[in-house]
C-alpha cells in the first residue's frame, strides 16, 4: 500500500523527510508521496503553510530525500488549501515548480477553520447545515478548477462530531459528480479514526458512493510525524473493499495497486 499525505516540519509537522521515508521503508510501503501545506497568505495567520510559500527549496529537501530512499518511492506532492477567490494566487506558486501530485482539500468554510480547536465556539457554528453547505459547493467548484489531482479528507467538517440536521445527499452527489467529470481520485484518509468523530474521511457511505460512480481511490494517513506514516492502513484497506473498491490509484504512474 502508497501513503499520499504527510507532512514534516516544513509545515506544520515534525521530522525531516527523511524520517518519513525511513518509516515508510521500514512498513514495506512501495511508495510515499510528501504533501506539506500551501495556502493562501491570508490564511495563514498560524503559519503552518510553507514558510513564505517557498515551494522550490521545498521540493529540492523532499527530492532530496527521494534520491536517498532505499526501497520505496518517494514523490513530491503538495496539499492546497482550497478557498474561493484565491485560486490565482495558489495558481502563480503551482506554477514555479513541478510537482507530481497536487491535493486539494477545503479546511476553510465561511470564513474560518472549522477543523480547529480554538474555533469550537465560535458562533458560525450555529448553522451547521449553512458550512456543510459552503464546504460540498467549494469542493465542487475546486473540482473544476484543473489543477488538483486528488481531493483531500472528504466530508472534514464532521471532525468534532458535528453533522448538519438537514441532508447533505444533493450537495455531496453534486461534488462527487464534479470529482468524476474532472477525473480526479478521491483519498481514504485514516486521520479521522483519531478525531473525535472516530471515523475515516469520507464515512462509508459517502465512500461507497464513490466507489459506485468509479472515481479512483488513493490512501493517506496525513501524518504529521514519521510515527504516523501508513498508520491504520490494514483498516483502511477493509473499508475500501466494503465499500466496492478492489484496488487504489498508483499516482506515479496512474496504475493500480490491489488492495490486500
Amino acid at each position: 500500500m502508497n501513503d499520499y499525505h504527510m507532512h514534516t516540519r516544513l509545515s506544520d509537522g515534525e521530522g525531516t523527510p527523511d524520517e518519513f521515508v525511513a518509516r515508510a521503508a521500514s512498513l514495506g510501503l512501495g511508495e510515499i508521496g510528501i504533501s506539506d501545506h500551501l495556502v493562501p497568505r491570508a490564511y495563514d495567520e498560524d503559519g503552518y503553510g510553507l514558510p513564505g510559500q517557498d515551494v522550490a527549496s521545498y521540493a529540492r529537501e523532499v527530492r532530496g530525500a527521494a534520491d536517498r530512499a532505499d526501497g520505496v518511492r518517494v514523490l513530491v506532492g503538495i496539499e492546497v488549501d482550497l478557498v474561493p477567490g484565491t485560486e490565482a494566487e495558489m495558481e502563480s506558486v503551482l506554477a514555479t515548480e513541478r510537482f507530481d501530485y497536487v491535493v486539494g482539500s477545503v479546511h476553510f468554510a465561511d470564513g474560518f477553520a472549522f477543523d480547529v480547536d480554538s474555533m469550537l465556539d465560535d458562533p458560525r457554528w450555529h448553522d451547521v447545515d449553512g458550512l456543510y453547505r459552503v464546504y460540498w459547493e467549494t469542493i465542487a467548484a475546486a473540482a473544476a478548477w484543473g489543477r488538483l489531482d486528488v481531493v483531500g479528507h472528504l466530508d472534514l467538517p464532521k471532525q468534532f462530531g458535528r453533522r448538519p440536521a438537514a441532508s447533505m445527499r444533493a450537495h455531496e452527489d453534486e461534488a462527487l459528480a464534479a470529482i468524476k467529470t474532472a477525473g480526479l481520485a478521491i483519498e481514504l484518509n485514516t486521520s479521522g479514526l483519531h478525531s473525535v468523530v472516530g471515523e475515516a474521511y469520507p464515512g462509508p457511505a459517502l465512500l461507497e458512493r464513490a466507489a459506485r460512480l468509479g472515481i479512483p481511490l488513493v490512501l493517506g494517513s496525513d501524518a504529521h510525524t514519521a510515527g504516523e506514516v501508513g498508520r491504520d492502513f490494514e483498516r483502511a484497506a477493509a473499508l475500501a473493499r466494503a465499500a466496492g473498491y478492489v484496488s487504489t490509484l498508483r499516482l506515479s504512474d496512474g496504475g493500480e495497486e490491489a488492495l490486500p
